[in-house]
């Protein structure tokens, strides 16, 4: 290596680093988050609904991060198409890793939207245990698609560093 090479291969392995290691905070939330199916059964009373609460607005937060997650991945691809051929769109096209996150981030949204709906619906009291058990429903299949994400994102990353 060229010693006028080594600030951009530093670089370069920042913006190829720079998904990954943000998109292991969302991960760490997430699966956080889905501990609640556990906790709610156990509390009641006012303990119960500021968990609740809290529930919510972390839900909230982690749908936010994810958009951004998904932005940082589309950005750190066209930092690294400048930097490794000097085109902005050369890795703009998802493969199958980014086809997965994106696919994560559509459920992600919808996982957000029936919790929302969970708590619109027990507010006016109108039925909310279907949405709730559809809510419950997708958390688990994110979570298996999150697995499968980061996995392929792993081996992505192998295979550009």
């Amino acid at each position: 290596m060229a010693n006028d090479q080594w600030p951009v291969d530093y670089v370069r392995t920042a913006v190829v680093l720079a998904h990954p290691v943000a998109a292991v905070l969302v991960v760490w939330l997430f699966f956080r988050q889905r501990g609640w199916r556990g906790q709610s059964t156990l509390l009641r009373g006012e303990e119960r609904v500021a968990a609740v609460s809290a529930h919510e607005s972390m839900g909230d937060r982690i749908a936010i991060i994810s958009i951004g997650i998904v932005a940082l991945a589309f950005a750190s691809n066209m930092a690294r198409g400048v930097i490794d051929h000097g085109d902005a769109t050369r890795f703009l096209v998802p493969g199958f890793h980014g086809i997965t996150g994106i696919m994560g981030l559509s459920l992600m949204l919808y996982l957000w939207k029936l919790g929302r709906d969970t708590t619109a619906k027990k507010a006016s009291g109108d039925p909310f245990s279907g949405t709730k058990e559809r809510h419950g429903r997708i958390s688990d299949l994110l979570g298996v698609l999150i697995i499968i994400h980061s996995f392929l994102g792993f081996l992505y990353m192998l295979s550009i560093l």
